[in-house]
């Protein structure tokens, strides 16, 4: 992995202040359970010449979960579903980043209710800016199916018309607005953060 001291790597930062991270699941098989986390944050280091040195690492703070439900959300803190009291936040890190078909592939490592398991996200860029402070801004939208029982999260009821409560399949959906910490001159290269226009 590159570090940030290389000319070559872009260090940014996502603003919690400007983006959202939420997720959907099936719910008593014909409903969908909507929810978000309030906190949470990350880092990306970009390489634009050689994508497969770039690397993402997310964490989430998972008590801030909220699906506008009290007493669901209180279930789904406790122990019987994320057990934050044991495992208070979640981790990302990428173990390979690529460009296919106009998207970024992110494949990485979750770690999640104690259990590390991979995943894949996939991301498109979006629009670029620079601020009036002179600040590199960019926007992503990136989007990824998790499923649950891989990690551990087994809870469950039947139901007396056949099928489950709670889906397995989880649809995690993240609105990225990026801040670019470290300043490079070289706007060549795999457009992994578009150039400010």
């Amino acid at each position: 992995m590159t570090t940030v001291n290389d000319r070559s790597t872009e260090r940014w930062e996502i603003d919690p202040a400007r983006s959202s991270l939420g997720f959907t699941l099936r719910h008593l098989v014909v409903q969908r359970i909507a929810g978000r986390f309030g906190h949470w944050g990350g880092t990306l280091f970009i390489d634009r010449q050689q994508p497969w040195l770039s690397s993402v690492q997310v964490w989430i703070d998972l008590a801030s979960i909220t699906t506008d439900d009290a007493e669901r959300d209180a279930h789904v803190r406790s122990s019987e579903f994320l057990d934050v009291a044991r495992f208070p936040r979640a981790e990302f890190q990428s173990t390979n980043v690529a460009l296919s078909d106009g998207q970024v592939v992110v494949e990485g490592i979750l770690n999640l209710h104690g259990v590390a398991h991979d995943v894949e996200i996939r991301a498109e860029a979006g629009a670029a800016s620079t601020g009036a402070d002179g600040s590199r801004r960019a926007t992503y939208a990136a989007r990824g199916i998790i499923d649950r029982q891989s990690f551990g999260l087994h809870w469950n009821q039947d139901l007396d018309v056949g099928g489950v409560v709670v889906g397995d399949d989880v649809e995690v959906v993240a609105s990225l607005a990026l801040v670019g910490r470290d300043h490079d001159t070289r706007d060549d290269g795999p457009a992994l953060v578009p150039s400010p226009g």
